[in-house]
């Protein structure tokens, strides 16, 4: 009797959490994110979809907007179709920097570096929420090491397949010169059993270029495996 009053009493003092709904440890959750991450990457192996990159400067009153084509095939990353512009030709460029840094990290050596896993965070578990319909086990990000690829923040990770459905923080440290250290929010939809980009806000302030919003709405996934192509909208 006394055990469980102390394991209620534990339980209540964790957010979301019950005696009837007992989370796995924050190391558990890890391992199970990095099994499904492992599954995704021997399953899908091949998907497209459309992007609409709009980053917006208010120190010069200007915006920006790059519509894409994306084509993803394992081992060689992403690559992109640029189908529409307008705005800023500066800002452009800066969109255009960006692509070419998603490109890079598509592939599989510096993928890992971004990666939500033991080798690269420490983590705890803050406790459950209810995202997207969906119950989350939500952790603390600790990156181990400083790196311009990891988030100090926190992730929600669904209870089920243990896919990410938001990462939510700033970068461990400063990008560029350029663009200084963003607030990050990216949020994930499940498309066909597997969990990928839905939307991305990054906010940040340099020096260079004053506050400037940078929105990435992603649509249209085409998702490719061995055994079937499925779509998504």
């Amino acid at each position: 009797m006394k055990r469980k009053l102390i394991l209620a009493i534990s339980l209540s003092l964790v957010p979301g959490l019950t005696a009837d709904h007992v989370a796995p440890s924050s190391e558990e959750i890890l391992a199970r994110m990095e099994t499904e991450t492992g599954r995704r990457h021997d399953l899908l192996k091949q998907y497209s979809g459309s992007r609409r990159y709009t980053l917006q400067n208010t120190r010069f009153g200007k915006e920006a907007e790059v519509g894409i084509e994306m084509r993803y095939h394992a081992p060689d990353g992403e690559r992109y179709t640029v189908v529409t512009q307008s705005g800023s030709d500066k800002l452009i460029g800066i969109i255009n920097t960006v692509l070419t840094s998603e490109a890079r990290a598509s592939t599989s050596p510096e993928n890992a570096q971004h990666q939500v896993n033991a080798a690269n965070y420490r983590v705890r578990l803050l406790g459950a929420e209810i995202l997207a319909g969906r119950r989350c086990y939500v952790l603390e990000l600790t990156p181990r090491l400083k790196s311009r690829y990891l988030i100090v923040g926190k992730a929600w990770v669904d209870s089920e397949s243990f896919g990410t459905v938001r990462i939510e923080g700033r970068f461990a440290t400063s990008i560029s010169i350029l663009v200084g250290t963003p607030q990050l929010r990216e949020d994930f939809v499940e498309v066909n059993g597997f969990w990928l980009p839905g939307h991305v806000r990054s906010v940040t302030s340099s020096f260079l270029l004053g506050p400037t919003e940078l929105d990435i709405v992603f649509s249209n996934y085409q998702v490719h495996t061995e055994s079937a192509s499925l779509r998504h909208r």
